[in-house]
């Protein structure tokens, strides 16, 4: 990619215009050698190529250059060849002078001042590079390094007067982070972490954070381009993009693509020139470039049911390709890019068993039939939807409403209906109908507690987890047998007052008769 302008070497332009300005006289010079030292190389060894461009001779009282020709790693000037050791015209050391030594406008670009010989001196090393034996004059020195998929990158070509002088050289590149947003569930405050628990069908966000250092070095970059690289693991669907941003202004979608689909587990997202986008803040001051996307859990996300250590357990990825030659000549797809290690983020979900028992819980009362709903924080608070899932044999959360199950659901005579693809948070499982003959036990209380963390090597989560009302044996007693109208009690009390009744009146007219023969 063409990559733009960064002053390098501004000494040397300044040393170049006093010695336009004050050509060689009485002066004495020296023809010594002498040395560059690179520093700030790192611990990965880089390749550099060397290239004298012009020689001279550096005056012992105010340090200007003389008496300065042609170097052997230059071929051309303005496209006319030149010979080694030949006297360097005025009008082209105005010329030189007047570009401020630009390594841009001089040996990069479309159509550059000076073209390069094949004569150079090609030096390597990790840490620090100290380079020998130079005349006296000014060197181009190349960064050639091959860093492509590395988390590593090339620093711009400088223009140096050769010393003895020490030169930093600069390899800005940016960090990923990669974040998951955790809602507030008793267990902790809502906010973005490396770790958060949610119920399948859920919808919760992602977010992609790179970080591009302030580097005034970076104005070598003509364009700077970032490809996001997401994965996510087989529990984890890919719903929509939420948003793009460069340092807090949303970018336009005309300035990004991306392949990012629900069927697709692996999806990038491209901006072609962050620079173009972050404009002035870019190399001046840090750059934050921000995607968060929004996903779900999906019936094949692996439900925890203990503490664990170190897991991997629904993690997501990401890393980050990004230009990192801010000399390469390619465009678009044929950048020089590198690439940061992979940042991980985890998400947990949860579950509950449950059994409905007839009278007690001795083996062989399994009670099917029972209809229950799950609430969420209260006895009548929202119910919490499910779905019946043959493949887990057990009803998994389903994002609605919807939410009866029947104890014994595909598990004839089991009484079981296991609940999975909870967050954490109270609920209460609430039976709203027993079998024929059984009356419905009382609401069940359920909390979820759990504590979750990126473990310090970031190669899993830690997951402390408590559940209460789990393994839930839900016990329905039988109906009352209290005799009712028409039993053998009522139909004693009739007959006794019937009888009493009829003594009566066999006393009264047995009374009558008695008097009537008296008189």
């Amino acid at each position: 990619m063409k990559k733009a302008t960064r002053i390098a070497a501004m000494a040397a332009a300044m040393t170049l215009a006093a010695a336009i300005a004050f050509p060689a006289v009485t002066m004495t010079a020296s023809a010594e050698t002498t040395t560059i030292t690179i520093d700030n190389v790192g611990t990965v060894a880089h390749e550099f190529e060397v290239y004298q461009i012009m020689t001279g001779k550096k005056t012992s009282t105010d340090k200007v250059f003389t008496e300065l020709k042609w170097g052997t790693g230059i071929s051309k000037y303005n496209g006319t060849t030149v010979t080694p050791g030949a006297d360097v015209p005025n009008d082209v050391l105005d010329a030189l002078s007047a570009s401020g030594f630009n390594a841009r406008t001089l040996v990069t670009g479309a159509a550059p001042l000076l073209t390069l010989s094949s004569t150079k001196k090609d030096v390597s090393g990790p840490n620090t590079i100290t380079i020998d034996d130079l005349e006296e004059g000014y060197y181009v020195i190349k960064d050639v390094t091959n860093l492509s998929s590395s988390d590593d990158a090339n620093s711009a070509w400088i223009i140096q007067v050769a010393g003895p002088t020490t030169i930093s050289i600069k390899k800005a590149k940016p960090t990923v982070d990669k974040e998951v947003f955790d809602n507030a569930d008793g267990s902790a405050a809502a906010g973005w972490g490396e770790a958060a628990d949610h119920a399948i069908n859920e919808p919760f966000q992602f977010k992609l954070t790179a970080t591009i250092p302030e580097d005034a070095d970076l104005a070598a970059y003509d364009t700077y381009q970032l490809i996001f690289h997401d994965t996510l693991s087989t529990g984890v669907t890919f719903d929509s993009i939420d948003s793009v941003t460069v340092n807090g202004t949303p970018v336009a979608a005309s300035a990004y693509s991306t392949t990012a689909a629900a069927a697709v587990k692996e999806w990038t997202l491209t901006i072609e020139d962050v620079k173009a986008i972050a404009g002035s803040a870019f190399g001046a001051s840090e750059v934050k470039v921000e995607v968060i996307y929004k996903a779900h859990l999906n019936e094949s996300a692996v439900v925890s049911d203990t503490d664990e250590t170190n897991k991997v357990v629904n993690n997501n990825k990401v890393k980050l390709e990004y230009s990192n030659n801010p000399d390469s000549l390619g465009t678009g797809g044929t950048d020089e890019t590198g690439e940061t290690p992979e940042d991980s983020v985890w998400v947990f979900t949860y579950g509950i068993d449950n059994t409905k028992y007839r009278v007690n819980t001795d083996p062989g009362n399994e009670l099917d039939g029972a209809k229950f709903t799950l609430h969420k924080d209260t006895e009548d608070g929202a119910v919490v939807g499910v779905t019946w899932n043959a493949d887990l044999n057990a009803y998994v959360t389903n994002g609605t409403t919807s939410g009866d199950m029947t104890s014994g659901q595909g598990n004839a005579g089991t009484g079981k209906f296991d609940i999975v693809g909870l967050d954490a948070g109270t609920y209460y499982l609430v039976e709203d109908s027993a079998p024929a003959g059984y009356n419905v036990a009382a609401p069940v209380k359920i909390t979820i507690t759990a504590t979750h963390t990126e473990n310090s090597s970031e190669s899993g989560a830690d997951l402390t987890l408590s559940k209460t009302g789990d393994n839930n044996k839900i016990v329905d007693t039988k109906n009352s047998t209290l005799p009712d109208t028409g039993g053998m009690g009522t139909k004693l009390f009739i007959a006794g007052g019937g009888l009493t009744a009829a003594l009566a009146g066999i006393y009264i007219v047995s009374k009558k008769r008695s008097e009537e023969a008296e008189a």
